[in-house]
């Protein structure tokens, strides 16, 4: 039987419980990780029943795809106010997601449960798990292009460069990469960007199925 989905909040007070039990629950990840997110716990430190918490997030899934998309809701707001640093889209990319993985740093517990949430959660949570992804595209759309349209090319190799970086940030969570190593593939892997356009489009020609 499917899970009901979460409730969403309409008026200014529901808005104020909904980003509260968002503010505990964040607090709760950093200290201790995801095993120190109780659903009692939680309810607790927010301020509000537990009947009231289950209603907005149904499972412990829910809220943590949650936090993610509100910090990257925030994320989006803040690039888009200003021009990322650099000269190409590369050098922008490269020095956006470095920055990204060293805010994931100075929050490892936090970062391992929003990871293993985007990466490992059920489809049934496609709609918002979607709604992150897209978000964090606009966000490098935006850096790649300094605020202006990219290529078709450039589009297309822009979730490549993603998943390099989420490669990088699940070996590093894992002990398997060191950070320098992890800032090593990430940088790689922007590298990607300098492809031209043309090159680009014969390797994407290439992934076409004959016939």
């Amino acid at each position: 039987m499917p899970q009901a989905g979460p409730a969403i909040p309409s008026t200014a007070a529901q808005h104020g419980r909904h980003d509260r039990i968002l503010v505990a629950a964040t607090a709760m990840l950093e200290a201790g990780g995801e095993d120190a997110l109780q659903m009692k716990e939680l309810s607790q430190r927010a301020g509000v029943s537990v009947a009231t918490l289950y209603r907005y997030f149904p499972a412990k899934d829910h809220v943590l795809l949650a936090i993610l998309l509100s910090r990257y809701s925030a994320a989006l707001a803040k690039v888009t106010g200003r021009t990322a640093p650099g000269a190409t889209a590369r050098e922008r990319v490269t020095g956006h997601l470095l920055r990204e993985f060293r805010a994931q740093q100075r929050e490892p517990r936090l970062t391992a449960a929003l990871v293993r949430v985007i990466s490992e959660t059920s489809r049934s949570y496609s709609e918002i798990i979607e709604r992150t992804e897209h978000l964090h595209m606009q966000m490098l759309e935006h850096v790649a292009g300094a605020g202006e349209p990219i290529s078709q090319q450039q589009r297309q190799l822009l979730p490549v460069v993603l998943a390099i970086f989420g490669t990088a940030t699940r070996r590093w969570l894992a002990g398997v990469a060191s950070p320098a190593q992890a800032r090593f593939e990430i940088r790689v892997g922007c590298r990607l960007l300098d492809l031209s356009d043309e090159d680009v489009t014969q390797e994407a020609a290439l992934a076409v199925p004959a016939g």
